[in-house]
């Protein structure tokens, strides 16, 4: 659990980032998604325990659009007019930090060279083999994702020159289940209910690409904070994330009140080594 320092907090408006980085898992707040909220972990995220805003996204994008980081970029998978008539995105905007995501300028544009994604497919990095994925439906009406396509680089993905290609050997799950990766370690999300408006009920963790496809689950984390399936995620080194502007307020709403004390005191107790 984050510990925080109530004297530096209340005295200088100030939380000092922590020296010690780790793994930060983040979702996206609202549709449009309007911010970003940190965990410690993928438990405490299930739960909603501890969170903390990390960034405001200004303005809003809206949920056709998904995001993912390599590690050392963050992305945004968009459309331009052309993609957007045919209800698909056909952009990769990349961004120095999630910051420059947030304010959705600066960022490289990259055009999918001969090919598209539809809404709620989706893409996601491993930092550790620096391999991209690209999952897919296969048809714009589908209603379930059937496989990924995987890349070795970044130019192939945007080139669409994939090594690899399958479906999943369990089968196929709900076209908005949200897939990501860090460390070595993969990511998916289950959900339940209608097509397009389900809940996320838990994350399935895979120690490997290759079980990913397999569907060799080494985990799952229940999930009861009752995130729409449209919620994107992804984990992090937290010392990628912005601090915040004025680091005594801990939820990012731009004021110090009794709402970051409550925060405060929910991650009362020892720090970390």
């Amino acid at each position: 659990m984050r510990s925080i320092h109530a004297a530096a907090v209340l005295a200088t408006c100030g939380l000092a980032a922590s020296a010690v980085a780790y793994v930060e898992f983040v979702h996206t707040n609202g549709v449009p998604y309007s911010g970003w909220t940190g965990y410690v972990s993928a438990q405490d995220m299930g739960t909603n325990t501890g969170g903390t805003a990390v960034g405001t996204i200004n303005p809003p994008i809206a949920a056709k659009d998904s995001f993912f980081t390599d590690g050392t970029y963050f992305y945004r998978v968009t459309s331009n007019g052309t993609g957007d008539a045919g209800q698909y995105n056909n952009l990769i905007v990349r961004d120095q930090s999630l910051a420059e995501l947030d304010a959705g300028t600066g960022g490289e544009v990259f055009p999918m060279n001969g090919y598209g994604m539809y809404y709620d497919d989706e893409i996601f990095a491993d930092n550790v083999s620096g391999r991209f994925f690209r999952t897919t439906r296969y048809f714009p009406d589908g209603s379930v994702t059937v496989g990924m396509y995987a890349y070795n680089s970044f130019a192939e993905l945007v080139n669409n020159q994939a090594f690899y290609a399958s479906g999943f050997s369990n089968g196929p799950c709900e076209f908005d289940c949200q897939f990501w990766a860090w460390d070595g370690k993969f990511y998916r999300t289950n959900v339940s209910g209608a097509t397009g408006s389900t809940t996320v009920t838990g994350i399935n963790v895979y120690n490997s690409s290759e079980d990913l496809y397999n569907g060799v689950v080494a985990q799952t984390v229940p999930v009861t904070a009752g995130y729409a399936g449209s919620t994107r995620f992804f984990a992090i080194d937290s010392s990628l994330l912005p601090a915040p502007s004025c680091q005594g307020d801990l939820d990012g709403d731009g004021f110090v009140t009794g709402a970051d004390l409550g925060l405060l005191l929910a991650n009362w107790g020892a720090c970390p080594q």
